[in-house]
């Protein structure tokens, strides 16, 4: 099978209801997958900022055959691992089969604006992301009441009787080997912004890799997700130097290894597109989550009708 081509609508860019029409004709274009990013606060050179589960909910409710994904959702601050278990397992089971999160370390505008003290490092992210996952596959899979005592979290007689027949499939946001080998050992699937072609084969994949084998997963058969943003710009006004470029808030020792270009395109024909979908699945990508970002003009449905020349050519 080909590459799956997913589209991302982004809460920062369309009000919800422009992201609920995107997600509907998407799904009649053909797209394999929908995402949605899940902020408190926009990134830079946001309009909107809306919320994602909501989002999520109407666009599932409205379409038919297509899975819905969070890319990503942050279960370690702003949201208790418990309260998004619950979320999560409720659309799975309204959904069955089409419901998926991604899961990630944070950035700090969305969590500083409700979360008090210092700004957690790195590891102890990750390390907060790891408690939470476990929590959250725990209250998936239990039909008994949980107690757990973390380091981070506490669970007291915790269980969800609203359960999907399915376990939903967590898609872990790794761009850093460490967070990559998380999503191996605790994920079902990785979903990276990494694009630097070197980095990708020699670091990134090695460590998903070792993470699922140490929990005994076959990692080709779990689905390795590349996401980038695009401005669609048939009329070659928009200045590329002028996109937020740095990836967000996203800092660290491996970003500079893991980019080789910015996280934003500027795309002018079906052409463009093709050959950054190409370049994306020889890096190993198995599945592109691609957003339709900021708005170069205010023609939503020239951004999405662009799509017709270009999906037959990728599959």
């Amino acid at each position: 099978m080909g590459v799956k081509i997913g589209y991302f609508a982004i809460t920062d860019a369309w009000t919800p209801t422009g992201c609920l029409r995107q997600a509907i004709e998407a799904e009649k274009m053909g797209f394999d997958s929908l995402w949605v990013e899940d902020h408190l606060i926009a990134m830079p050179g946001g309009t909107e900022c809306n919320f994602a589960w909501t989002v999520m909910s109407s666009a599932l409710q409205a379409t038919k055959r297509v899975p819905f994904f969070t890319g990503v959702t942050a279960p370690i601050m702003r949201y208790h691992p418990a309260i998004v278990a619950q979320a999560f397992a409720t659309m799975g089971a309204m959904y069955p089969g089409r419901v998926g999160i991604g899961v990630g370390t944070a950035e700090p505008p969305n969590e500083m604006a409700v979360y008090g003290g210092e700004w957690p490092s790195n590891n102890t992210r990750l390390e907060m992301l790891e408690e939470a996952l476990t929590i959250m596959n725990q209250l998936w899979t239990s039909d008994e009441p949980i107690r757990f005592a973390g380091k981070y979290y506490t669970l007291n007689d915790a269980v969800l009787l609203t359960r999907p027949k399915e376990k939903v499939p967590v898609y872990v946001s790794a761009i850093g080997p460490r967070a990559a080998n998380l999503a191996g050992r605790l994920g079902d699937h990785l979903i990276s912004l990494a694009n630097n072609p070197q980095y990708v084969r020699e670091e990134l994949w090695p460590a998903f890799e070792a993470g699922a084998r140490e929990s005994g997963k076959d990692s080709n058969t779990m689905e390795r997700v590349g996401h980038f943003s695009y401005v669609y710009d048939p009329d070659q006004v928009v200045l590329p130097e002028n996109l937020p470029q740095d990836a967000g808030t996203i800092k660290g020792g491996a970003v500079n290894r893991a980019f080789s270009s910015g996280v934003i395109s500027v795309f002018h024909s079906a052409e463009d597109f093709i050959r950054k979908i190409e370049e994306m699945k020889r890096m190993g990508y198995t599945h592109l989550a691609i957003a339709n970002g900021i708005q170069a003009t205010s023609d939503e449905a020239a951004s999405l009708k662009i799509w017709e020349d270009v999906l037959p050519h990728v599959r």
